[in-house]
């Protein structure tokens, strides 16, 4: 018996095939990729989940100290301790949180942003 076959390239046996253009991924080494992306859309979800959970730790850990500062401060000066004014205390804590959370998200770009043209104009006007 004797096979013919006359492959070029892409053709073997005078039939087309694709090459598969995929590799592991390299965080999981499960899941398959294509060459152009870095990591699969497993590892990416997981990447962003994970710095969300980071954001709310902060965000839990400064609502956590704003109330026990804010609970020392009213403990200082009588105001009710029962569970009202934990409730108080909680409420206005994370009131805090929020407004310093949307400072440094809003504002202090823009604060940077008007600091940088402030000195490049300085070192522009001593460069003169």
């Amino acid at each position: 018996m004797d096979i013919q076959v006359e492959g070029s390239n892409n053709r073997v046996a005078g039939r087309d095939y694709y090459e598969n253009q995929i590799k592991p991924c390299p965080r999981c080494e499960v899941r398959v990729i294509d060459r152009e992306k870095s990591i699969c859309n497993h590892c990416t979800k997981e990447e962003r989940d994970e710095k969300a959970r980071g954001q709310m730790t902060l965000f839990g850990l400064g609502v956590l100290f704003i109330f026990g500062w804010l609970h020392g401060w009213r403990s200082e000066r009588g105001l009710a301790p029962g569970i009202e004014g934990l409730a108080e205390t909680l409420a206005l804590s994370v009131g805090i949180a929020i407004a310093a959370l949307s400072v440094i998200w809003f504002l202090l770009p823009l604060v940077v942003e008007i600091g940088a043209a402030y000195f490049e104009s300085r070192r522009n006007r001593y460069r003169e």
